[in-house]
């Protein structure tokens, strides 16, 4: 469909992501083009731009334009001379498995943007699943016990790296130690107002109040569920291509059947709020 200033949304599946074509993110961008890409995030929850000729700089400018940028990891380096800005890398780190980003910290980000700078020509997609719509297909007396629970957040790997360096920047502050997040299980988007599940098989270690045996049968099927290939898109990457994805909705995995072809991106993160939800209200 097309919307104002030329903006056009092409959705990839019934459930996420759209493609967005008639926007050049070298430029400076009017208001109405940026509330465009904003609605199709807020619906879609991942949106992509393809044949995209970016600097760093001008990756960082359009992220601006939906929040303040955060550093680009609160553990690991950023690149040389953009502290905002991380360098996802194969050759370092794959991220293949499920997750959210940095959901240990207490302010997990509003979003993340990776823009595509060299990949395989077969194999390196990523796929993304929508935690709203999960929920929303969760039977009803599981999604009221889902209201209630509040989950533990932590890495345990990255605490230890923490420990070692003596402390960690984020959100312009530094932290001594890396402390474990409660975030409730049930997460109430502060845009578009839906519900959905904020669990992660990378940094969600247990259930507050449930026995280990309770806490890992909830969680297990809970994961089962959201990565149910029904509410999962799959984006092939070409050089130049840009993701930008809802933290606050949405599971990512990035697919490591691409042998010793190198992929690399740069990537930068909207800084979030506090998670909130019927087991933790807004504050």
């Amino acid at each position: 469909m097309t919307g104002a200033h030329g903006v056009e949304v092409h959705p990839l599946s019934p459930i996420i992501g759209a493609e967005i074509t008639g926007v050049d993110l070298s430029r400076t961008l009017d208001d109405g083009t940026v509330a465009a890409v904003r609605d199709a995030l807020n619906t879609h929850h991942v949106v992509f731009f393809r044949d995209q000729e970016i600097t760093d700089g001008q990756q960082a400018a359009f992220g601006r334009r939906f929040g303040e940028l955060t550093e680009g990891h609160p553990v690991l380096p950023a690149i040389e001379g953009h502290p905002q800005v991380l360098a996802i890398d194969s050759r370092e780190d794959r991220a293949s498995w499920w997750h959210t980003d940095v959901t240990f910290l207490q302010t997990p980000p509003l979003g993340s943007m990776l823009s595509m700078l060299t990949c395989p020509e077969v194999g390196g997609d990523t796929q993304w699943a929508s935690l709203q719509d999960a929920y929303d297909r969760l039977a009803p007396p599981v999604r009221t016990m889902c209201d209630e629970l509040i989950a533990i957040h932590f890495d345990p790997w990255f605490a230890a790296d923490v420990e070692a360096r003596g402390g960690y920047d984020w959100n312009g502050e530094h932290h001594d130690k890396l402390l474990p997040a409660l975030h409730p299980v049930v997460r109430t988007h502060p845009e578009n107002g839906r519900r959905g599940l904020f669990v992660n098989p990378q940094f969600t270690q247990s259930i507050f109040g449930l026995s280990t045996h309770e806490s890992a049968a909830v969680l297990d099927m809970l994961y089962r569920h959201c990565q149910q290939p029904e509410l999962t898109c799959r984006f092939r990457w070409r050089p130049g291509s840009v993701a930008f994805w809802d933290n606050r909705a949405t599971l990512h995995y990035a697919l490591d059947d691409y042998g010793d072809a190198l992929r690399v991106g740069h990537r930068i993160t909207i800084r979030g709020d506090v998670p909130y939800g019927p087991a933790m209200p807004r504050p």
